[in-house]
């Protein structure tokens, strides 16, 4: 089962962090998953393609908390208890999507090889519907969450709405300043290519609030987040 490994994460936490790079974590994640029973399938094959491209919108949707079925197991048997790495891409959201009979979890893994204590999430937010699992070779701890748990939805719509109002005005901005340079002979002509990019990314710090927990291992809710993984698990 899957809850297996997590169960295994937390009694053996020295073995899992023998390793100190992040892929090699992965690797260790995979090995796992096929020791308890997962298969691995090809993301080029030209089946597991289109079932990927199929659920593309679902497993990438910011603002989802949707447990998606398998419904591909319907008509074939080798889409149950199997497994896919880096779906999307080794940039890219998530590491492992992994097919229950029934449901379909994704699976991200945030390691550090120094002294982190919470992930980094660059461009992404802790998806509510997603497993994740962080590790700090440097702090010698590994703990794991459901996105849902560690932030809540009506604080990820803020989040989200924050940049969809920051790309609107940079795209008004934009056609402005276009306009502007094809009317305006003096003032404004930009023929040096200057431009305006925002970068979307996001953070965990405590400018919002003052008595934030951003310590993923000291946080008093850690056992709960990681037992509500175990328990997802076994509800699949």
């Amino acid at each position: 089962m899957l809850s297996d490994i997590f169960i295994d994460i937390q009694k053996n936490k020295k073995e899992w962090l023998k390793i100190k790079e992040g892929n090699e974590f992965e690797d260790r994640f995979e090995a796992s998953l096929k020791r308890y029973g997962f298969n691995r399938r090809i993301a080029s094959d030209k089946e597991i393609k289109d079932i990927l491209l199929s659920l593309k919108n679902d497993v990438l949707d910011k603002s989802s908390d949707k447990i998606i079925d398998n419904i591909y197991a319907l008509k074939d048997k080798s889409m149950e208890n199997c497994f896919i790495c880096q779906p999307y891409g080794s940039q890219n959201f998530p590491d492992f999507l992994i097919f229950t009979d029934k449901k379909i979890i994704a699976v991200e893994i945030k390691y550090s090889s120094g002294k982190s204590s919470s992930p980094m999430w660059n461009s992404n937010l802790p998806k509510a519907n997603a497993i994740y699992i962080f590790g700090s070779y440097g702090r010698g701890d590994v703990t794991f969450f459901i996105g849902a748990d560690v932030l809540p939805m009506n604080e990820r719509i803020e989040l989200i709405e924050f940049f969809e109002e920051i790309k609107k005005l940079e795209d008004d901005f934009k056609i402005k300043m276009k306009k502007e340079s094809k009317n305006n002979l003096f003032a404004y002509k930009f023929d040096r290519g200057f431009n305006v990019y925002v970068r979307r990314a996001y953070e965990q710090n405590k400018t919002i609030n003052d008595n934030a927990k951003i310590d993923y291992f000291l946080h008093e809710d850690r056992i709960k987040c990681e037992n509500n993984v175990i328990e997802f698990c076994n509800s699949l």
